[in-house]
């Protein structure tokens, strides 16, 4: 751990392709050293169809052991960390959704709508309880379910969740940023710099009627060493949540980490993120 902790220290608040490749390489072998402690107690179905194309995929993650009744769900984008929330008594769906070049907005949002409603017109054949399904959502992960559940996406499709666990999502961008910024006029096909900002997580909550988001329960989380442009879209966030509800969402640090290392270190000794998510997703 000291590896990872002299590695997190190095690169800072800065985010990058190097910073995301240096913790990958630090953290996937300490994973894989320990994939046989759950061989005997997790069972995993991988590649479930949600919708027709290659990247409407799941993989699901459930305890061996029989139940004696339906139990928390946990449907998460881009982290594999299954292993962990079933061994701790949930059934786990990891999802993904399309990517660039092909997605174009709102996919993300429709994609992890689609991911949710299946989860929950299927989980009680998995053991689960689609009366207590828990979205997580990680960085752009985050974005995408943030859109989904601001827009109204989700209440069309007739989801309901027992909470959403956004971790350091994307709310704002920084345009300034030359590959945020030709990535964001790719996904939403403009480069009109105003109608991309009119779509971000901040733009969509303040837009949307404040009835339509009182049942939503909401964890946000930013690392401490997350980037500006997630602290300030973050923050951001937090600002218009105060305007609309004349109160603080549930906001929280995580001291040590940074835009990566919070879902990386996931069921691994010392882990903090995992555990307040398994507390969240099932009090």
């Amino acid at each position: 751990m000291e590896a990872i902790k002299a590695s997190i220290a190095k690169h800072g608040n800065v985010w990058s392709l190097q910073t995301n490749n240096d913790m990958t390489a630090l953290y996937e072998p300490l994973h894989a050293a320990r994939a046989s402690l759950f061989a005997d107690t997790v069972s995993v179905e991988k590649g479930l169809k949600y919708g027709p194309h290659e990247r409407h995929r799941l993989d699901v993650y459930k305890p061996t052991a029989a139940a004696s009744e339906p139990l928390p769900v946990d449907i998460i984008t881009y982290t594999a960390v299954g292993n962990y929330f079933a061994s701790n008594g949930c059934v786990c769906f990891l999802g993904t959704y399309r990517l660039l070049p092909e997605a174009r907005y709102p996919s993300g949002g429709e994609d992890t709508t689609a991911a949710l409603k299946w989860v929950q017109d299927n989980a009680a054949q998995y053991g689960g309880d689609s009366s207590r399904i828990t979205a997580v959502g990680q960085s752009a992960g985050g974005a995408h379910l943030a859109n989904a559940a601001f827009s109204g996406l989700m209440k069309a499709a007739g989801v309901g969740l027992r909470g959403l666990v956004l971790l350091s999502p994307p709310l704002s961008y920084d345009l300034r940023q030359e590959r945020r910024r030709k990535n964001m006029f790719t996904y939403h096909g403009t480069e009109s710099e105003e109608e991309v900002m009119g779509k971000t997580g901040v733009a969509v909550f303040r837009g949307a009627e404040k009835a339509d988001l009182e049942g939503l329960n909401l964890l946000l989380q930013v690392a401490e060493l997350d980037s500006n442009e997630i602290v300030d879209g973050n923050l951001a966030f937090v600002a218009e949540y105060r305007k609309k509800f004349s109160r603080m969402p549930l906001f929280e640090v995580m001291p040590g980490h940074n835009h990566i290392s919070n879902t990386l270190a996931i069921g691994l000794p010392g882990d903090t993120v995992g555990r307040r998510i398994l507390e969240f997703a099932t009090q």
